[in-house]
């Protein structure tokens, strides 16, 4: 008695291959759709300081739409530092292979890296801006007076400016002031709303929409401090 069915069933032999191939395929099927999802249509960010509080808190999880990344006023991205490392061929494919296995989860290379933070984007390009007590002025491309952030913004958001203290970052604290200047073509002016507490356009100066990696959409955990944007 044969104890190997496969071994002597050519028909049961094809059936098996037949169902780990199928297997194999609803795998990378999964994997491929995972991945167009996250990098076409939206995946979770977790924010991991209280830069944005009191809109985006510490531990709250945002959806991002890495497509939207042509900002307006008054939106919060997703930006990337200005100084991130540049890898090369090789270890650019590493990280493509290991991003893609694991749902964009891990890269070999991130840990060498700054994240990505959520900023609002205050000044769009051809607004000249300066800083008065940590409020935004703006004098639009072709208009003749100077308005605050919130007056050219429709969308409703509150700053954090707590006092000043030893831990302050002095270069943040003595940023509430800045003088007048203005964005050239493809330069964004972003600030957190916490604005003593975090690293924005104030020390890194303008970003470009390269630094965008997507736009805010929701946050959708912890369910108590559901928004969208």
């Amino acid at each position: 008695m044969f104890r190997d069915i496969y071994s002597v069933s050519y028909r049961m032999k094809r059936e098996l291959y037949h169902r780990v191939f199928s297997i194999l395929l609803s795998v990378f099927v999964c994997f491929v759709s995972i991945n167009l999802i996250r990098l076409a249509l939206f995946y979770p960010v977790l924010s991991k300081s209280d830069s944005m509080s009191p809109d985006i808190a510490s531990d709250c999880v945002v959806q991002v739409a890495p497509l939207l990344r042509n900002p307006e006023r008054g939106q919060v991205m997703l930006v990337s530092p200005k100084d991130e490392p540049v890898h090369s061929f090789f270890e650019k494919s590493v990280d493509f292979v290991c991003r893609f296995f694991t749902a964009q989860q891990y890269s070999p290379f991130a840990k060498n890296e700054l994240s990505p933070s959520f900023r609002r984007v205050v000044g769009i390009p051809g607004d000249t801006i300066y800083i008065s007590n940590h409020l935004v002025y703006i004098k639009p491309e072709g208009q003749s007076q100077f308005l605050t952030e919130f007056e050219l913004t429709k969308i409703k958001y509150t700053l954090s400016v707590p006092e000043i203290s030893a831990k302050t970052d002095s270069r943040i604290g003595t940023a509430g002031n800045m003088d007048k200047f203005t964005l050239k073509e493809n330069e964004y002016f972003v600030l957190a709303d916490n604005r003593l507490e975090s690293s924005d356009s104030r020390l890194w100066g303008p970003v470009t929409s390269a630094s965008f990696k997507g736009r805010a959409l929701l946050i959708y955990f912890p369910f108590s401090k559901i928004k969208l944007f």
